[in-house]
C-alpha cells in the first residue's frame, strides 16, 4: 500500500488565518495537519507516500526531504486537484493506493477503515455529514452512484471524506478515465470526475462509511476553527 497526498493548492480562502503557510502544513495543536498523515499512514503500514505539490513547493521539499516523493504540478494556479492527480500518474502504479487530500485531520481508525477495505474502488465517506458547498456522494444498490460537488445535497447520501482507496487493478483503469475527463475540459474538476467516468463505464465504487469516526476537512476559517475545538489539545486521543 502506498499513498499519494494532494497538497498542491494554494488555500487561498485560508489566507485571513494562515497566511503563506501551505493548508495542508496548518498546526492543530502544534503538529502540522501532514505531519499527522504521514505519521498515521507509516504507523498502519502505509510503505511510500507522495506528495503532489505545487504552492509553495520549495517548503515542502525543504520540510520532508528525503523521507516521501515529489511531483510537482507547475499549473497549480489555474486547476483544480485533477492535474495534480495526474502529474503522479506514473508515481502510482504496480500497488494498491490511497489518494487523500492535503487538508484532513482524522481518527486513525478512519484511514484504517479505508486500508482494511477489500474495494477495488472504494470512497471513504460520511452518512451523517450531508453538507451543501462540499463533495457529496449518492447511493444506489449499496454502491456510489455520484460523486462530486455537483451532486444536490437533497439527493445525497453522504459527504465525500477526501480519501479514496484504490487496487493496483483499479489504479490502471482510472489512469485513462481521467485523461479523458482533462481532454473533456474538466481542468478545474477534481480527480473525482475519473472516478465517475469509471462509474459510466461499468466499474462498482464502494462506499466506505465512517459516520461516528471524528475528521475534519480544512478550506475556510470557519473549519479552523471548529477544527481547533473539535481536536483540542483535552481532545485528543
Amino acid at each position: 500500500m502506498k499513498a499519494l497526498i494532494l497538497v498542491a493548492g494554494h488555500g487561498s480562502r485560508l489566507k485571513s488565518v494562515a497566511g503563506e503557510t501551505p493548508k495542508s502544513l496548518i498546526e492543530i495543536n502544534g503538529k502540522a495537519l501532514l505531519d499527522r498523515q504521514i505519521e498515521t499512514m507509516t504507523a498502519l503500514g502505509v510503505k511510500r507516500i507522495c506528495l503532489a505539490t505545487g504552492f509553495r513547493h520549495e517548503v515542502f521539499a525543504s520540510r520532508y526531504g528525503e523521507r516521501v516523493d515529489f511531483r510537482y504540478n507547475p499549473f497549480y494556479r489555474d486547476c483544480n486537484n485533477i492535474v495534480s492527480f495526474l502529474f503522479a500518474r506514473d508515481w502510482m502504479t504496480g500497488d494498491d493506493l490511497l489518494v487523500c487530500y492535503g487538508d484532513l485531520i482524522y481518527d486513525p481508525e478512519l484511514l484504517a477503515a479505508a486500508i482494511q477495505s477489500p474495494a477495488d474502488i472504494g470512497l471513504v465517506v460520511d452518512r451523517s455529514r450531508v453538507e451543501e458547498g462540499h463533495a457529496l456522494v449518492s447511493l444506489k444498490d449499496a454502491a456510489v452512484a455520484a460523486v462530486g460537488p455537483s451532486v444536490p445535497a437533497e439527493s445525497a447520501d453522504a459527504r465525500f471524506v477526501g480519501i479514496t482507496k484504490l487496487s493496483a487493478a483499479a489504479v490502471s483503469h482510472l489512469m485513462p478515465a481521467t485523461e479523458a475527463a482533462l481532454r473533456a475540459g474538466k481542468l478545474r474538476d477534481y480527480y473525482l470526475a475519473g472516478i465517475q467516468i469509471l462509474m459510466e463505464q461499468g466499474h462498482r465504487v464502494e462506499p466506505i462509511d465512517v459516520s461516528g469516526l471524528r475528521w475534519s476537512e480544512i478550506d475556510l476559517p470557519a473549519d479552523l476553527a471548529a477544527a481547533r475545538a473539535l481536536w483540542g489539545s483535552h481532545r485528543e486521543k
